[in-house]
């Protein structure tokens, strides 16, 4: 999921204390953690690495009484939206206080349809980018620690990380079935879809991949601006960093155009992501992969 270009300046110290480790719940696509925001009792939070900022369902907050009367205009991928902003709003996660973020305040009733589980807020790139935030999707958990002082050890796969809009990229290769490897650049998204990869409509124009695709079908993808057509199947393998698959399932979204979708070649959803422990080493340029 993603939230492109939000129309205000705002400075303020933004973070506060490291925080612990508890359960996560995988729903679809979505990563669900129990939290707060500002006043309110615990909520249904998504964690989306693809998302700019923190954000809260616009009918939540006006039960708890916050005033909505600062507004800012939204633009890119998702089209063209005008947001409530709250600013010095905690959020905590775990128990623990994380980020005191400039939240933006919109329905997210579409959400909670198409996930079919209610969504109240959704936690956004800040945390990701400040704290070294560790999804372990085989076993269910969350963990946000400090950066300061933090190594890596294990055996998982180090990736180098760029940045987008602000949110986090990687380089990798796409190959097609009876074609060679194409270079592509894509945004890393914990909110993003079950295949693999969705690549954009510019991408697609310019490798004609779905040509090529096996087990290839018609179908429709969930976004902000509601649904868009796509097209699903196969490609001969996906290399990320030092990662392979073979004949990992891809998603081409045919009237993706704008914003963030001419800026990168498409996203590295769920589809991709949950078959590991995902270190998101930010704060360092970079993301760790382990195999479970």
């Amino acid at each position: 999921m993603r939230l492109f270009g939000l129309a205000i300046l705002v400075s303020a110290n933004l973070w506060s204390q490291p925080a612990g480790e508890c359960g996560i719940d995988l729903q679809g696509t979505a990563i669900f953690a129990r939290g707060t925001v500002g006043n309110s009792g615990p909520l249904n939070l998504v964690l989306d690495s693809g998302s700019i900022r923190t954000s809260l369902d616009e009918t939540l907050a006006r039960n708890l009484g916050y005033d909505l009367s600062r507004k800012a205009q939204s633009s890119g991928g998702n089209g063209r939206q005008t947001l409530s902003v709250l600013t010095d709003v905690p959020v905590t996660l775990c128990g623990k206080t994380v980020v005191d973020p400039v939240v933006v305040v919109y329905p997210l009733e579409f959400l909670t349809k198409a996930m079919k589980r209610q969504v109240e807020g959704i936690v956004g790139i800040e945390m990701f980018r400040k704290y070294v935030v560790v999804l372990d999707y085989p076993k269910h958990r969350l963990a946000i620690l400090s950066p300061d002082g933090f190594t890596y050890q294990g055996s998982g796969i180090p990736i180098p990380v760029t940045y987008g809009e602000r949110l986090p990229m990687v380089a990798g290769f796409v190959t097609p079935f009876g074609g060679e490897p194409i270079p592509v650049q894509l945004m890393v998204d914990s909110g993003g879809s079950a295949v693999n990869v969705d690549f954009y409509h510019p991408f697609e124009e310019k490798s004609r991949l779905s040509a090529s695709l096996r087990d290839a079908r018609d179908g429709h993808a969930t976004m902000f601006t509601g649904d868009r057509p796509s097209r699903r199947g196969r490609v001969q393998a996906l290399s990320i960093g030092g990662v392979r698959l073979e004949e990992p399932e891809v998603q081409i979204l045919s009237e993706a155009k704008e914003g963030g979708f001419a800026r990168w070649d498409g996203t590295l959803g769920s589809g991709f992501l949950k078959q590991f422990r995902v270190i998101f080493d930010l704060p360092h340029d970079r993301i760790i992969l382990e195999r479970p």
